[in-house]
């Protein structure tokens, strides 16, 4: 039988006082109805709860046993209330965000902490996910919010800018360029190169659209499929991988990293659904307006 929490918080205040006048006057009620509430109680569960004495009452065994479980329904219930408010606040909740690419050795974690600094009541869930595959889990759910490059634009969803990432080069120890401070894009000509990722549109078509627009014809060693591997390609090979920043803390021995002077920043975004019906959601945008595109 399921048990009705007023007759439990009546229960708790005599229990308490260990008197119903006491009991009834903290529950701002009078003693009669205060006494059938605890009587209906003990029908019920089918026990005696207390017993009369001089000064008041003292609890059965039965009714002690009762306490200390009446006292954690009641404790559950006002948790409930206090997390469905906060939820309804998006002070609380579950923020699941899909990512793609070398992002996730900088930018990601340092964005994604602030939030979490700023909002410890919501769990941030990490999913590595396939920028293609991005859209159909934000319009279905499994995810809110998704941090890639290159988003295209796509009906009811909202992508911004979040921060620019400057350009290296990727080298082995052995290379002839990697005592360089910087190079240029023009000392790419000859080189061979390794593209990534393979899944396209991406950050390969970026890579060649930059060489293209000064006239340089690239050699391309290989395609590899995310920048994890063409870091470790790098290393084993003549090869050079342009990458972004955030992938420079790909820490893999023998290889180094040379920025690219006359090469545009590019960016990093992210993708969520338009309709705002997430609290949770509402407040990692917040914070994205105020952390700002560029940090």
């Amino acid at each position: 039988m399921a048990l009705d929490p007023r007759q439990l918080e009546c229960f708790v205040a005599v229990a308490e006082e260990l008197n119903f006048g006491r009991a009834a006057s903290r529950l701002h009620m009078t003693q009669p109805p205060l006494t059938r509430r605890i009587q209906r109680l003990e029908r019920d569960v089918g026990a005696t709860l207390f017993v009369r004495t001089v000064r008041g009452v003292e609890l059965t065994v039965p009714g002690e046993t009762l306490l200390e479980e009446a006292r954690r329904i009641l404790q559950l219930g006002e948790r409930a209330v206090e997390l469905t408010r906060a939820s309804q606040a998006g002070t609380a909740g579950r923020l699941v965000v899909g990512y793609f690419g070398s992002s996730i050795f900088d930018a990601v974690p340092r964005i994604l902490a602030d939030f979490a600094a700023q909002h410890q009541g919501i769990d941030v869930l990490l999913e590595l996910m396939a920028k293609s595959a991005q859209v159909g889990a934000l319009r279905d759910g499994r995810i809110h919010v998704g941090l890639a490059r290159l988003y295209p634009a796509e009906p009811g969803m909202t992508v911004r800018e979040l921060l620019l990432e400057p350009l290296f080069v990727a080298l082995s120890g052995g290379h002839r360029f990697q005592s360089r401070h910087r190079l240029a894009l023009a000392d790419l000509a000859g080189e061979e190169l390794l593209l990534f990722p393979r899944a396209r549109p991406g950050f390969a078509d970026v890579v060649l659209r930059l060489l293209d627009d000064r006239g340089i014809q690239p050699r391309v060693h290989s395609e590899a499929q995310d920048a994890v591997t063409a870091v470790a390609q790098v290393a084993v090979s003549r090869a050079v991988a342009v990458v972004p920043e955030s992938a420079t803390s790909i820490a893999i021995p023998g290889v180094c990293f040379v920025p690219l002077s006359d090469a545009p920043a590019q960016p990093l975004s992210c993708i969520y659904r338009d309709d705002g019906r997430l609290p949770v959601l509402r407040r990692f945008v917040t914070f994205l307006d105020q952390w700002g595109p560029g940090r």
